[in-house]
Order: structure tokens, then sequence, then C-alpha cells
């Protein structure tokens, strides 16, 4: 199975609970905490491992947050990114 393949199945498979609550805004929402934890099962399942980074951009006006996670594939040493900027 190719690394693309893989990711299309767990995409459908993965679910995280929105396990954290802000008062401030009254939403419940899921952290990277909470991602990673509920991909363990299909981490060894599929054989691949996932990672999350921030990166802090400061600018004149609003400070700005650069999220990738990232997907990397043990059986073809292979990687898949995607970046969310957040401001």
């Amino acid at each position: 199975m190719t690394t693309a393949e893989k990711l299309s199945k767990i995409q459908i498979e993965f679910k995280a609970k929105k396990s954290r609550f802000n008062s401030f805004g009254k939403y419940n929402f899921r952290s990277a905490e909470d991602i990673l934890e509920a991909l363990k099962p299909i981490n060894e399942k599929y054989r691949v491992h996932f990672t999350i980074s921030e990166q802090y951009l400061h600018t004149d006006q609003l400070p700005i947050i650069e999220t990738t996670a990232t997907m990397f594939d043990i059986e073809d040493n292979t990687a898949i990114q995607a970046t969310a900027v957040v401001g």
C-alpha cells in the first residue's frame, strides 16, 4: 500500500474526541495531544507515525501560528505534510 493510500484509509477511520473546553468562546475542541493519542492504534496498524510542529511568526500586527502535521511511512521512508497558518 502506498503512503497516499494509507493516509486515505486513516482519514476514513480516524476519530478524535473534542475533550477540551474553551470557557471564553464556549466551545469544545481537540488539542494536538488529543489527536496524537487517538492516532496511536492507527500508527501500529499502518506502520506510520505522526508529528505536529508549531512555529510562532511575529509580525507588526498579530502573532501568527504556523502548524505542520507530518505523516511518516516507516515501510517506504516517505512523508506527507500539511501546513495551516492561523493569525
